[in-house]
């Protein structure tokens, strides 16, 4: 976008030939100059923390990681589930040192607004941060304004940047007026969507009950279609029994299919923003609806706009953080999401980058929220596509968008992948978060692939991981690991004091040296090449094809075995005193005539070019 605006003004500037027109002149000129200034610190990035693209990430909840100075300091009792556990601000600070050991480039801290306490029905307590009951405070569960300042400070000490997860789309639960009142600084009916509320009151909208189908949904089963309606005039929170879903649950065999009927098609288990394909697809659902009883702000309010880019605006200098997550993106519209980017490039000295989570399968659609038209929308996202192949890819999990197709067939990571790379349709791939769990999904030591779900895919395999792990790491874009991962957890928002941040298990060891090669050959913006598809291997190479700075990765879905494993990918030649060695397991390895590898196990492989014995034998001579 600031490209085009220099542009722009360069062309207005030019266009301008008469006397009258010198102070318009100037003004563009004057423009043009601070354009060219914030594209060279844009270039630059003397701070080294504001450009985070292709940096490694470790995603962190502050209610899950350490008690220091909070209501339960010193109780290091396990503690997951909907309910407070107590972790703090502090808590993070103390333990730095720890996440800085595993070489991670940036900490991601989800949201620390004052959250409504709770309880909430089966949604528990907000001890998440997703549910914002007063903007403008830090949580007091969490601690306050000044231990945010000394983590953010603390966490750049440490050679890391800090990354602030933030929600502009809902507030928290609200069920009546009163609830509304509390909540600051969005205390009236009129700042929220009230899609479908006919002649009902606020209160009767808001209302939980049993068969609770208003307010009108914009996630869950069946929020992506058209609300369907009784012959009475009341609304069908089923679709006709169809929710949108082409499988019930886990399941995706053939007798369970719900047929001609489903809103969506075979590939899909669930329809989701950005599915066009799904009969009935209905955005505006999406834009307006609500997040079950979290009250869906209306960005065309002016009040709205002005007081949310005054808050995002007030914790990028408040506390000096270098980066934003944006919690729910698709579930705002398109020039919202630019005007705050903008706001945050043009009003800053050091601009700040947004990451936005686009929780969509549809490559195009996804990413329109980094650039559509030809003009800048957010500077990243999460990057779900690959997300909902790599996940089932790998460990063969039922549970995402494409598992129904991607179940240990990494043939669609391939095609996902090839996609970003050559499609043009992204301005900046290194923007890409990409992951094997987060904040909202089961960790990856506990991703089965069997009904049962206590068996098979990466829940007992420890290859699986690895080959996970080695994909994340290596491929292009911003790898994000989730606290706990480090310590083989295996329960969803587990706290991580039981585990007494160890360094010993092999889990932090691996990512500490993954993050490793990763700084040694500059991995973070290298280019990104594949090799053929196949549904049992993922092959790519990054930086030349053939050369000192080559890293050439072999991956497989297979499970663990010590038997060899044939790559159907060539291998180039090395050159002339070097040979291929293998920096993630040091592993022989053996290339075939044809440039084909074979493996002594199924591990990955990350193979660079290091002088061999003969020649380094050599050198020692001549020195």
């Amino acid at each position: 976008m600031w490209r085009a605006l220099v542009a722009g003004a360069v062309v207005a500037w030019s266009s301008c030939v008469t006397e009258d027109c010198e102070d318009v002149k100037l003004l563009q000129r004057k423009r043009q100059t601070q354009l060219e200034t914030k594209t060279e610190k844009l270039q630059k990035d003397p701070t080294g923390y504001h450009k985070i693209e292709g940096k490694s990430v470790y995603l962190v909840m502050p209610d899950r990681f350490d008690r220091v100075g909070g209501h339960s300091a010193g109780n290091n009792s396990a503690c997951d589930g909907n309910q407070w556990c107590n972790g703090t601000l502090r808590g993070i600070t103390e333990h730095l040192d720890y996440i800085a050991g595993m070489g991670f480039d940036c900490i991601w801290v989800t949201p620390v607004p004052l959250n409504y306490y709770g309880p909430d029905g089966q949604s528990g307590y907000g001890y998440h941060g997703y549910w914002a009951q007063d903007w403008f405070k830090i949580d007091p569960n969490f601690g306050t304004a000044e231990d945010m300042k000394t983590l953010v400070q603390e966490t750049h000490n440490n050679g890391m940047c800090f990354i602030l997860d933030i929600v502009l789309n809902h507030v928290r639960p609200i069920h009546s007026e009163a609830d509304l009142s509390e909540v600051h600084p969005f205390n009236e009916t009129s700042y929220f969507h009230l899609l479908n509320i006919s002649d009902m009151t606020f209160d009767e909208y808001a209302e939980k009950m049993s068969d609770w189908p208003y307010p009108t949904q914009g996630i869950g089963a069946g929020a992506q279609c058209y609300l369907q309606f009784f012959p009475n005039g009341t609304p069908d929170g089923t679709n006709n029994g169809t929710y949108c879903n082409n499988y019930p649950g886990n399941n995706f065999s053939k007798d369970l299919y719900y047929g001609e009927e489903a809103h969506g098609p075979p590939y899909l288990k669930y329809c989701s923003v950005g599915n066009y394909d799904c009969k009935g697809y209905n955005e505006e659902v999406s834009i307006k609806g609500w997040f079950y009883d979290l009250a869906d702000l209306n960005h065309t309010v002016p009040f709205v706009q002005e007081e949310l880019k005054r808050w995002v605006k007030f914790m990028v200098t408040e506390y000096d953080i270098d980066g934003i997550r944006l919690d729910t993106t698709p579930y705002m519209p398109h020039w919202w999401l630019q005007d705050v980017q903008n706001m945050l490039f043009d009003e800053l000295d050091n601009p700040i980058q947004i990451i936005g989570e686009v929780t969509a399968s549809n490559v195009s659609f996804h990413a329109s929220y980094q650039l559509m038209g030809g003009q800048r929308m957010l500077s990243g996202m999460e990057n779900f596509p690959l997300v909902y192949t790599a996940v089932p890819g790998y460990c063969g999990w039922p549970n995402m968008l494409l598992s129904t197709i991607a179940q240990f067939d990494l043939t669609h990571l391939h095609e996902m992948t090839h996609k970003q790379l050559t499609s043009g349709l992204y301005s900046n791939t290194d923007l890409l978060m990409n992951m094997m769990d987060n904040q909202d999904d089961m960790p990856i030591a506990s991703l089965a692939h069997s009904l049962d779900g206590k068996s098979g895919g990466c829940l007992d395999d420890r290859h699986m991981r690895l080959n996970a792990w080695a994909w994340l790491f290596m491929a292009k874009g911003m790898p994000v690991i989730t606290w706990g991962d480090e310590q083989g957890n295996k329960v969803f928002r587990n706290s991580l004091w039981q585990f007494n941040w160890d360094t010993s298990p092999w889990q932090y060891k691996l990512l500490r040296r993954l993050n490793q090669i990763r700084h040694e050959y500059r991995l973070d913006k290298t280019r990104m090449t594949l090799k053929a598809a196949h549904k049992d291997q993922f092959v790519f190479y990054r930086g030349p094809r053939r050369g000192k700075e080559s890293v050439y990765v072999f991956t497989n879905n297979l499970p663990m075995t010590t038997k060899k494993v044939i790559y159907r990918d060539s291998l180039p030649k090395p050159l002339a005193g070097y040979a291929w060695k293998d920096l993630f397991s040091a592993q022989k390895i053996q290339r075939l005539s044809n440039g084909a590898v074979v493996a002594h196990s199924s591990k990955p492989l990350v193979l660079v070019m290091k002088p061999s014995k003969a020649a380094t034998l050599a050198q020692q001579i001549t020195s």
